[in-house]
C-alpha cells in the first residue's frame, strides 16, 4: 500500500514529461494557465456567436446574401453550404422561411486547445413561413426555444463555426463523443 502512491506519482510524472516533449506542449500549457488570455478568447468566441446568428438570420431574412456578406460570416466551408442548401429548399418549393433571433445566452464554453473550443448556447428564435411571392403568412410566427453545441476553431486569429447541433432547450446536451473530437 505504501508503495502504491509511489507507482501513481511516477506514472503522473512519465506523462507529463511525455506530453512536455510532444508538439506544441507548452503552447498548450501557457494557453491554460494564462486567466487573462482565456478571458479574451471567451469573449471572442461569444462575438463569433453573435455575428453568426445574425448572419443566419440575415440570409433567411432577404432570401440569400451578398458575396461581401458570406465571406464575413464566420463559419467554414461546410456550414455555409448546409445553411445555404436549406435556404434554396425553402425557396425551391416557393415558400420563404424566416428566422429572427429573439435571445441567446451563452451557457457554457470549454477551450480545448489554443486553437478549439466548444460553446453551448440557448437560444430563442421566432420562425416565420410565407408564401415566395406574395409574402402572405403560411404559419404564423412562433417562437423555437432550442440549445445549439457550436464546435469553433481558431484560424488566423479569427474564430469560426466549424459545426452546430441543435437540441431542444430544457433536454440535456449530450456529452461530445471522443471519436468527434478526433476527427474535429
Amino acid at each position: 500500500m505504501k508503495n502504491s502512491w509511489r507507482i501513481v506519482v511516477g506514472a503522473v510524472l512519465l506523462a507529463f514529461m511525455a506530453s512536455a516533449g510532444a508538439p506544441g506542449a507548452y503552447e498548450y500549457y501557457k494557453f491554460m494557465t494564462r486567466p487573462d488570455l482565456k478571458a479574451g478568447e471567451f469573449e471572442e468566441i461569444r462575438r463569433t456567436i453573435k455575428l453568426f446568428s445574425a448572419g443566419y438570420s440575415g440570409f433567411f431574412s432577404i432570401g440569400g446574401t451578398t458575396p461581401e456578406a458570406i465571406n464575413q460570416f464566420p463559419a467554414e466551408k461546410m456550414v455555409k453550404r448546409r445553411i445555404f442548401h436549406d435556404l434554396n429548399l425553402w425557396l425551391d418549393n416557393g415558400k420563404f422561411l424566416a428566422w429572427d433571433r429573439d435571445k441567446s445566452v451563452v451557457t457554457e464554453v470549454r477551450l480545448l486547445s489554443p486553437d478549439r473550443a466548444i460553446a453551448v448556447v440557448d437560444e430563442n428564435w421566432f420562425i416565420q413561413l410565407s408564401d415566395k411571392v406574395t409574402r402572405r403568412q403560411i404559419l404564423m410566427k412562433k417562437s423555437n426555444f432550442i440549445s445549439v453545441r457550436y464546435f469553433l476553431k481558431q484560424i488566423g486569429g479569427v474564430w469560426i463555426v466549424v459545426e452546430y447541433e441543435v437540441y431542444p432547450q430544457g433536454e440535456p446536451v449530450p456529452p461530445v463523443p471522443a471519436e468527434r473530437l478526433v476527427k474535429w
